[in-house]
């Protein structure tokens, strides 16, 4: 009888990779570091890492591990490095791996603000000025309204991200807002909202400065991959990996899922990867590239 149950779950697993798309990574142009997965000082409505409210969690990546990769990746094309969380610049040794990361690639490090002061801003412009590569900060805002914001992600998280863009821009930084179209607003409507927001602090954003994503609802389901028409170069796992503590995985937004595992390092990962996941959809059908900067 268990050889039976265990032949269908063979086929049925045989038929679900069989019709899902795949894509096939020519080359691996941007490395996701997740410094940590649960250890954040947020809790936003619309995150898809399932978060003990009552437990400050410290899952942070060893060191080791990120210089392992670095090492392994040399050979590669890297245009770009990501540090991500959870919260990265809660990693105990955040500014050990920042300049880790910047003897090899630019480094764009995707953020709440939360932890940057104007003390910590002079700092790393200190840490980017002693390097060849630049670093990108990305900073987290919903909305241009502050009530709309807190709604999101927590009552005073707008001032802290204001504050903390605000700061990057005195040290002649030139920071990314990151906005989750949470209401599901008009990019027109909201480049417009936060331009004038900034326009009174004296500073001008561009369409570079604004990095819009769609939200993604974590338990609706979505119409089947092979209904859309899509250009798989255009997706993030065609030219990026991500490595957590768990291992490496195809897709940001899939860390730590097992759907997406590529491997246990970066010395032997796969290249390969199947769109067979809810996630998968709704990165095709509402955009392409949702957590490389749009510039790459």
């Amino acid at each position: 009888m268990q050889n039976i149950e265990g032949q269908v779950q063979s086929e049925m697993f045989a038929k679900m990779f069989m019709a899902a798309p795949k894509v096939e990574m020519k080359e691996l142009n941007n490395l996701f570091f997740e410094l940590c997965y649960k250890a954040c000082n947020l809790k936003c409505k619309h995150c898809y890492i399932e978060k003990n409210p009552y437990k400050q969690e410290k899952d942070f990546i060893p060191v080791e591990k990120i210089k392992a990769a670095l090492l392994q990746t040399k050979s590669e094309k890297l245009s770009s490095i990501y540090l991500t969380g959870g919260e990265p610049l809660m990693h105990p040794d955040f500014n050990t791996i920042l300049r880790m990361c910047l003897k090899f690639s630019n480094v764009t490090v995707m953020s709440n603000g939360y932890l940057i002061n104007d003390k910590k801003a002079r700092f790393l412009r200190k840490i980017d000025d002693e390097n060849n590569f630049e670093t990108i900060y990305r900073i987290s805002i919903d909305h241009f309204d502050e009530l709309k914001n807190d709604e999101i992600r927590g009552r005073g998280s707008f001032r802290k991200a204001m504050s903390a863009i605000l700061n990057l821009a005195k040290y002649e930084f030139n920071p990314i807002i990151s906005v989750c179209n949470y209401y599901q607003e008009s990019q027109k409507d909201l480049f417009e909202g936060f331009y004038a927001l900034f326009k009174k602090y004296n500073f001008e954003i561009e369409n570079i400065n604004l990095k819009i994503m769609p939200y993604f609802e974590k338990n609706t389901n979505c119409e089947p991959i092979e209904s859309f028409d899509f250009d798989v170069e255009k997706l993030d796992c065609y030219n990026s990996r991500i490595l957590s503590a768990n291992g490496v995985y195809s897709c940001p937004a899939l860390s730590n899922d097992f759907r997406a595992r590529s491997g246990s390092d970066m010395s032997n990962y796969s290249k390969r990867t199947f769109l067979d996941t809810n996630i998968c959809a709704k990165c095709i059908k509402h955009f392409s590239k949702n957590q490389v900067n749009d510039w790459m």
